[in-house]
């Protein structure tokens, strides 16, 4: 059977645009709300990473109930009893996890944190707190380096660059795609738009964290003070016996250990007396 004339033109015309079909751009889904979402998970995880380091990171066995964590593809989890954790993302309702699926898939590791240190003073883990604040601040300006380097690009796939910020360690990240605005062509305003939102969670996220590390370093100053203080106390009591003389040298003691208790408290930041010359 022989086709018509008039239907071979057709045909030939459909020819000659499925090349064009299948060699055409993949759609680029950016724009401001998504890229929004890829900016708070970024920080959300540079400041789950930067408590970790601080308070540490327990076995999943381990984690008291109704502990929150979050697995390698961000999505988050609840431990609900011993050995069960749940989640309420869409798709994970009705899904349970054991304490050995959950350490598998958990997007930190296991760590001990810095509050965790034993028989030392507060004063000396100042350096390693002050540096643990360092990282997250380097860690959340890259963030933002990473989200300012994805605007411009014209690709649907996230592309590798490397982020510079003075001071901090440069490191190679992959862009975000759902911030790829100019290969979805949006406007102008919209790039400003997201980094004017970037810095600004950056910076409130940065700032309620120091306040943070500022109350958690004096209580754990204040806690690390009485324990001190009442193991002074208790040597003292246990040899408390005849002769007097004895019981009054380890109060003497006492007294002169006292100045090795560190001092972070509002109390012991009063000024020294003026001068009345």
């Amino acid at each position: 059977m022989t086709l018509r004339p008039f239907l071979l033109w057709p045909l030939a015309l459909l020819l000659l645009i499925l090349p064009v079909i299948s060699w055409s751009e993949p759609v680029v889904n950016a724009d401001v709300a998504t890229c929004r979402a890829l900016v708070e998970k970024a920080l959300s995880k540079e400041q789950r990473l930067y408590r970790s380091v601080l308070f540490g990171q327990k076995k999943a066995q381990d984690a008291p109930i109704n502990e929150i964590r979050f697995d390698t593809d961000g999505i988050p989890w609840i431990k609900e009893k011993d050995n069960t954790w749940r989640s309420v993302s869409p798709g994970y309702e009705d899904t349970d996890r054991s304490d050995t699926q959950m350490s598998d898939r958990n997007e930190l590791p296991v760590r001990k944190g810095i509050f965790e240190t034993r028989r030392v003073a507060t004063s000396d883990l100042v350096p390693y707190l002050t540096q643990a604040y360092r990282a997250l601040k380097c860690r959340s300006t890259i963030v933002c380096k990473v989200v300012e380097n994805s605007l411009g690009q014209g690709s649907a796939e996230p592309q590798e660059v490397i982020v510079t910020v003075p001071g901090c360690i440069e490191e190679k990240r992959k862009t975000f795609p759902g911030c790829h605005l100019y290969a979805a062509e949006r406007s102008r305003v919209e790039e400003a738009d997201l980094l004017t939102y970037c810095r600004l969670v950056r910076d409130g996220m940065v700032e309620r964290e120091k306040d943070l590390l500022k109350l958690t370093t004096e209580y754990d100053a204040s806690y690390r003070s009485l324990l001190q203080l009442s193991g002074h106390m208790d040597a003292f009591l246990q040899e408390f016996r005849w002769p007097l003389t004895n019981s009054l040298r380890k109060t003497a003691e006492l007294v002169g250990a006292l100045y090795r208790i560190p001092c972070f408290i509002a109390s012991c930041d009063e000024a020294p007396a003026p001068n009345p010359d």
